[in-house]
């Protein structure tokens, strides 16, 4: 300041005029006309932003501006920018004015305003990271002044910057004085908070504050310190004197939430979340993971998302309230805890939540996550192989005429899950601890082609980890059932898989093609030939006529039809095909329905047997004395209250430890040699073989079953 006086004083002693001193001049923008001022078309439009739909160039008061309006709910509505960036520039500093009004988030919820970033190599590629976008919702009040720093990530050539209203339900977003600016990285490093965060907490105080919802001082249905982002399908409810939080969909597709910001103290370094929750008529979305759940972010200091624990997935109905738990550790740097309790797009459905608390826990009490994915297996060399086998009589044998006698487990998730849940695993502990010589792999045709939501790739991941089981159990030197899912009669779509499935794994020594799960409520030339299956639907009312039937038909392509397509490709492994009465009757075999098999290696007939079975000889017993069986579901259950959906009349049974079910079946297996694989070899699918992922055998048929591999003979005392 004295300099500048100094030199003022001194020009005018001299009569001279006084010299123009410019203040430090402000680095040019690389975001040209980011003021929205230049427009040399005289359209309307301002120079270097287009002319995208429901986007406007006004002016007040002489100053130019971009607005962005929801046209259509749901449309995209968006500005675009292309900024090339030189080598030397390693952090950048956005900044703009902003204004906006009655934005409302669409289906999901990142659908509202928002300022999108990209930056790109130079093959076009994204990087990571992004910048974070600021977000706008609802009303501001009047202009804002904005600003962001975010370092360039190496290799980066341009950087898009896109704001944007983001398929919200509606709204409008006014833009002006964009500048984008080169600035030093350390800049960008200054603006984060220390990684210790002081929290102000009084002893004892709830992390949540109202989790209980008991208190509503404006009495206004909204629950005090809660945020609703649907007014409209979330209000208060009481029972005997209990306030709880209700969430209701009404709309298919649209997310309802509550919300709740809990500030993180750098001492935190894990927390237990408790609640109480019940539901009704919960119907999932568009994709698997749209239900109800309870949805978290931990964020930092620069508002971006480190992790996302969640707690879920509420589906279905559950009208009683039940207890739930979910411990997780807190990110370094974690600032604050976002808490979303929500119907995720859900189709239909309510979901009640009560007694929300987050209590600090030491990380050490939180059990070390699980690895359930499995990891890919190479093909083994050939001499890892088992041999080829072949039908000859009713027993399976080798080329060279030695008898094998096919015993094991069946691994089951890949029938409910394109990624499976650790089969490759217990394929392993099958094989090398509970001797298993043979793996039924259970598997569905519509994640063989990718034809699910969530799956991207055509169906290319979840044929890979097929291959990996094949690999993880033929390289021990056992056999592979592979066992198409499925249940009452088999249809086009299933030959289409067979005709796939059996190419890729033509003569394999090591792979055994199930053609079909379980057939029932059809006949046996149905069964064998092929025909017409008629079902039962609930019958429909003010609806058109084609809409009210009460029975629907499909044309089944019948077993023999599956040889055949699979014959046809040049593949001679063994066939299971399994009988009526899901698998259980193979009565039919014997009185002219056997299936022809005059070009491959044979077909072996497949049994499913339960405590609720009875009539053991006719069904399969008979049949074993002319061709092999393969008993691939065996197992016994605990109690009948954990099998509901059988009737009554057919839980003749005795159960608990007078049972003598699981060593009578075994003693026939054994017998009879019957090749065989112990239903299920999950811990939660069942009847268990294994009580966790610890294989731990369950008391009621996992001991019998793991000893019957370990070469333990059983005596039949009794038929069924």
């Amino acid at each position: 300041m004295l300099c500048k006086i100094v030199i003022l004083m001194v020009a005018a002693f001299m009569g001279l005029s006084a010299p123009v001193l410019a203040e430090e001049a402000a680095p040019a923008s690389l975001l040209a006309n980011g003021d929205f001022e230049t427009s040399t078309q005289g359209n309307g439009t301002a120079d270097g932003w287009g002319t995208p739909a429901n986007v406007t160039f006004e002016a007040e008061g002489g100053n130019h501006f971009a607005r962005l309006k929801v046209g259509e709910p749901d449309k995209m509505v968006m500005l675009y920018r292309s900024v090339n960036l030189k080598p030397e520039v390693k952090a950048l500093e956005l900044s703009y004015r902003v204004r906006y009004e009655d934005i409302k988030p669409g289906k999901q919820l990142w659908f509202d305003g928002r300022i999108m970033m990209n930056f790109k190599d130079a093959d076009k590629k994204v990087l990571k990271p992004s910048p974070a976008p600021p977000v706008f919702r609802k009303s501001s009040n009047g202009w804002q002044d904005r600003k962001q720093q975010f370092l360039v990530p190496e290799g980066a050539v341009t950087l898009e910057i896109m704001p944007a209203l983001f398929q919200a339900a509606s709204g409008q977003l006014d833009f002006d004085d964009f500048r984008l600016v080169p600035i030093e990285p350390d800049q960008v490093k200054a603006t984060s908070r220390p990684a210790t965060r002081p929290v102000q907490r009084k002893p004892g105080a709830a992390l949540i504050d109202n989790g209980d919802f008991e208190t509503d001082k404006k009495a206004d249905g909204v629950p005090d310190g809660w945020i609703k982002e649907n007014t409209d399908n979330v209000s208060l409810q009481e029972e005997d004197g209990n306030h709880f939080l209700r969430l209701h969909s009404t709309e298919p597709g649209k997310t309802v939430l509550v919300y709740r910001r809990i500030p993180v103290s750098g001492e935190d370094k894990a927390f237990e979340l408790t609640f109480r929750a019940k539901f009704d008529g919960i119907k999932v979305g568009t994709s698997p993971w749209f239900d109800g759940r309870i949805m978290m972010n931990f964020k930092g200091p620069d508002k971006k998302t480190l992790s996302s624990p969640s707690v879920g997935a509420f589906h279905g109905t559950h009208k009683e309230w039940k207890e739930y738990s979910k411990k997780f550790v807190v990110p370094e740097d974690a600032a604050t805890l976002e808490l979303m309790p929500s119907l995720l797009s859900v189709a239909a459905g309510t979901l009640d939540i009560d007694d929300l608390k987050l209590t600090p826990i030491d990380p050490e009490t939180i059990p070390k996550p699980m690895i359930m994915t499995s990891a890919i297996v190479p093909a083994p060399p050939t001499e890892k192989l088992p041999p080829e086998l072949h039908v000859d009589g009713n027993r399976l044998k080798t080329a060279d005429g030695k008898e094998v006698w096919l015993q094991g487990l069946c691994v089951d998730s890949l029938e409910w899950s394109a990624t499976g849940e650790r089969v490759v695993q217990s394929i392993g502990v099958a094989i090398d601890d509970w001797k298993a010589t043979c793996i039924r792999l259970p598997m569905k045709e519509e994640y063989w082609f990718g034809k699910t939501a969530y799956q991207k790739d055509g169906g290319e991941g979840y044929r890979q980890l097929i291959d990996s089981c094949i690999n993880a159990t033929t390289g021990r030197g056992a056999y592979l059932v592979l066992d198409l899912h499925r249940f009452r009669a088999p249809n086009q779509e299933h030959a289409d898989f067979w005709k796939d499935a059996a190419t890729r794994y033509k003569n394999h020594p090591g792979v055994i093609f199930e053609l079909f799960n379980e057939p029932h409520d059809i006949s046996w030339e149905v069964w064998r030939n092929g025909g017409e299956v008629s079902y039962k639907v609930k019958p429909k009312t003010d609806v058109a006529a084609e809409n009210a039937e009460t029975l629907k038909t499909f044309h089944s392509v019948g077993m023999q039809k599956l040889v055949d397509v699979i014959r046809e490709t040049g593949a001679k492994n063994l066939i299971v095909a399994g009988g009526l009465d899901y698998s259980y009757d193979l009565r039919g075999i014997l009185s002219g329905f056997a299936l022809d098999d005059k070009t491959g290696n044979g077909i072996v007939y497949s049994n499913h047997n339960y405590p609720w079975k009875t009539g053991w000889q006719k069904a399969f017993i008979d049949v074993a004395e002319k061709y092999p069986l393969f008993i691939g579901e065996v197992g016994c259950i605990e109690k009948w209250s954990d099998f509901s959906f059988i009737p009554p009349s057919m839980q003749k049974e005795k159960l608990g430890p007078e049972c003598t079910w699981a060593q009578d079946e075994l003693g026939v297996i054994q017998k009879y040699k019957l090749n065989w694989t112990g239903f299920s070899f999950h811990p939660r699918c069942g009847p268990m073989v294994i009580k966790d992922w610890d294989y731990t055998p369950t008391d009621y048929w996992g001991v019998f079953v793991k000893q019957a591999l370990a070469g333990k003979q059983f005596e039949t005392q009794r038929l069924r």
